[in-house]
């Protein structure tokens, strides 16, 4: 079995000599074919000379950057051969684009044909020997996958007392994917009747130990016959897993649909496990995150320690607050912020929720939260990747159980990481009751039906709006 981590690492590197190629090659074309001003007398000054030694080192490294956010290295064994074309080609648009106005700003005249000449030349080369690894490595990939040199140690969950769902499924399954069944799982409360399978055969408490001992990379959840929220419950227990879960697009909701599918052939699937956002959008969502968080870190710095020591002077305890909260996955994760509270707030361990008028609030604290300042710290959670900017907001798992008991949808928010602001924030605020935070609750599944940079702008908007104007509690 050949790990993600190392295909990935494969792609990169490969891309990374390509892209040095290709640049070496268009500055020997440049220089050769296109008047060059400077004065260099043979190819050998031209390329060592600073500049073009500078571009030859970065303009690589800033294009695997690119190729990053393009989303290319997200899935690298069941990539399309045709995304892979449209990725590459604009990609290389791009790249193109940023020598042209940084590198060659100065090499253009007013001979507009030379200039297309140039754009041609540096386009060509650096879609063309870029896509022809990237072509062979993805075939190869594909062959070894079909004829099963490379497999997907993959769990089968077969809801309640229903063996014969597996008979069914094992009939339309997709080999050529390289799933390959090591285990059936069973969710029923009456043991296994151990079968002459020749795979393992588990109950769903069994299933984490087994994952590593079996090697387990996929999880493929059969719909349950007591209809979508009994799916849903197998679902919910499988996120701690962090591995990909497909469920079988037959007896799915509207509202998952529109979801890509594994495979146009064979039974279709449809990954549940992760948010509706193309492979690019994901991508430039973690970087756009990284980059603000580091930004705001250093400006709220300063914010930070003043509100820190009036914390201090106010009231005995510390002035950071960390909690335990439900992230992605569902796995637990400490979120950070000012404490806002008295520092025995919740003196027998019971999670409580605060409410308008909450005495254990104190005067700094209320002014904090109204702007919503006691906040800032979560920036070094967006950084450290628990959280993302914006996204459904994170709860604690005693709320989160409550919640989901009432409302079993609430699952799916665990396909991606939680935010500092999202829009059941801007548009319902806080909930002090858990019926109020199961109303909430449905902003959050509305934004991640509709989730894409421009929602994510609009609602960060939305929260400057509500930080400068103070309409928190």
């Amino acid at each position: 079995m050949v790990s993600s981590k190392r295909k990935t690492a494969e792609y990169v590197v490969v891309d990374w000599l390509s892209t040095s190629l290709a640049i070496l090659l268009f500055n020997i074309v440049r220089y050769t074919f296109i008047p060059i001003v400077g004065g260099f007398y043979t190819l050998g000054n031209f390329l060592g000379s600073p500049m073009v030694l500078a571009g030859q080192i970065l303009f690589p490294l800033g294009m695997l950057v690119i190729y990053y956010m393009s989303g290319y290295y997200s899935n690298v064994f069941h990539r399309s051969r045709v995304v892979e074309f449209t990725t590459t080609l604009g990609s290389a648009a791009i790249g193109t684009l940023v020598v042209i106005f940084v590198a060659l700003i100065n090499d253009l005249t007013n001979d507009r044909a030379q200039d297309y000449r140039v754009f041609f030349y540096a386009f060509t080369l650096l879609f063309t020997v870029v896509y022809i690894p990237r072509l062979i490595i993805t075939t190869l990939t594909w062959r070894s996958i079909s004829r099963g040199t490379i497999q997907f140690p993959t769990a089968i969950i077969v809801p309640g007392d229903h063996p014969e769902l597996y008979d069914e499924f094992t009939q339309t399954r997709m080999p050529h994917m390289g799933f390959h069944t090591v285990a059936r799982v069973f969710t029923g409360d009456k043991p296994v009747d151990k079968t002459d399978s020749g795979m393992t055969e588990l109950m769903a408490e069994e299933l984490p130990a087994a994952v590593k001992r079996l090697g387990i990379v996929r999880l493929i959840v059969l719909p349950h016959p007591d209809g979508w929220e009994a799916t849903l419950n197998i679902i919910n227990g499988l996120y701690a897993l962090d591995l990909p879960i497909f469920v079988s697009a037959r007896k799915l909701p509207p509202y998952l649909l529109n979801h890509r599918l594994v495979s146009f052939t064979a039974d279709p699937l449809i990954d549940v496990s992760h948010a509706h956002l193309s492979p690019s959008t994901l991508c430039t969502k973690r970087a756009i995150d990284i980059a603000v968080s580091a930004v705001m870190l250093v400006v709220t710095s300063l914010p930070v320690a003043a509100l820190a020591c009036a914390v201090k002077i106010e009231s005995r305890g510390p002035a950071f607050f960390g909690q335990k909260r439900v992230g992605r996955h569902r796995r637990l994760f400490t979120m950070y912020k000012l404490r806002s509270m008295c520092a025995d707030a919740e003196p027998d361990g019971q999670p409580r929720l605060s409410s308008p008028g909450d005495p254990r609030i104190t005067r700094i604290g209320r002014f904090m939260r109204k702007y919503r300042l006691d906040e800032f710290p979560q920036f070094f959670n967006v950084l450290r990747g628990d959280m993302s900017l914006v996204g459904p907001r994170p709860e604690r798992l005693e709320f989160v159980e409550q919640l989901e008991a009432i409302e079993p949808s609430h699952a799916l928010l665990h396909r991606m990481r939680p935010g500092i602001t999202s829009l059941a924030m801007v548009k319902y605020g806080y909930a002090s009751t858990l019926e109020q935070m199961v109303e909430r609750m449905k902003f959050d599944l509305i934004y991640l039906q509709n989730i894409s940079l421009l929602s994510d702008l609009k609602i960060m908007l939305y929260t400057f709006s509500t930080v400068f104007t103070g309409k928190g509690i």
